[in-house]
């Protein structure tokens, strides 16, 4: 039987690279454990060493449900204290109008980017319960609330992570769980890295972006961090946007 640790533990997808990077570097330097989950499992590597290897690291596809219920048992046994969960994991597929989307680029989008957050929380949502007070924080987008030609993908996937959150939000509100969702705007991570590789298209965005320049993932995890904290115990089922004020235009 493991012995139940009293360090607080927080759990985070997409761990292996940019925003999800950035807040498990958060996490351990406000006194956590944290459990870092990614398909790459030689970024995961780069992540701990930037957390002084004091977290673990789980190689898991959060896109397939059988994958992720066993990798919850595992999670269960070795993080048995989890109070926090944040699905960072996302892809941003390649821009196509929809009569021109591949089927099979239509599966991947959403079986990542929503099917799994929804595998996460099902899965773990029983431990975070046992843990209560609990927090999920759910990575949309500003593609979440509005959309752009050729996102069709991108943007439906991520409007159904906003739908999940708000509906989780009420099932678990008087269990002490409190689930939320954030809507970056473009984020220098290498996600973006090729689309802000051309020029043209960097000055547009930039222009569409009322404080003129992108984020970085420290900010992202800096607002992942305060959802999650006592000073934010009164906000759930939300959906707040960090995107220099471009879905205000």
């Amino acid at each position: 039987m493991v012995k139940k640790s009293y360090k607080p533990q927080a759990i985070i997808t997409g761990a292996g690279s940019g925003i999800g990077r950035a807040t498990a570097k958060r996490f351990y330097e406000a006194g956590y454990s944290v459990c870092c989950i990614d398909i790459n499992q030689e970024e995961l590597k780069k992540t701990l060493h930037k957390i002084d290897n004091k977290g673990i690291a789980i190689n898991l596809d959060i896109s397939k449900a059988k994958e992720v219920k066993k990798g919850s048992k595992k999670i269960e046994r070795l993080f048995n204290n989890s109070s926090v969960l944040i699905n960072s994991a996302g892809i941003s597929p390649e821009p196509q109008p929809v009569h021109l989307y591949k089927n099979k680029q239509w599966k991947r989008v959403i079986d990542i980017n929503l099917s799994g957050t929804f595998y996460l929380m099902k899965y773990l949502i029983p431990l975070l319960l046992k843990n209560a007070p609990a927090s999920i924080v759910n990575l949309s987008s500003v593609m979440g609330v509005v959309a752009n030609p050729t996102t069709s993908g991108y943007s439906a996937s991520k409007h159904g992570v906003v739908g999940l959150t708000k509906a989780a939000a009420l099932d678990y509100a008087s269990q002490g769980l409190r689930v939320n969702c954030i809507g970056p705007g473009v984020v220098e991570t290498n996600m973006t890295k090729n689309v802000l590789s051309d020029k043209e298209t960097k000055v547009l965005l930039q222009g569409q972006t009322p404080l003129g320049r992108f984020s970085q993932p420290e900010e992202i995890a800096e607002l992942i961090y305060f959802l999650c904290s006592k000073e934010a115990q009164f906000i759930t089922g939300t959906f707040i946007p960090i995107d220099g004020g471009y879905t205000a235009i």
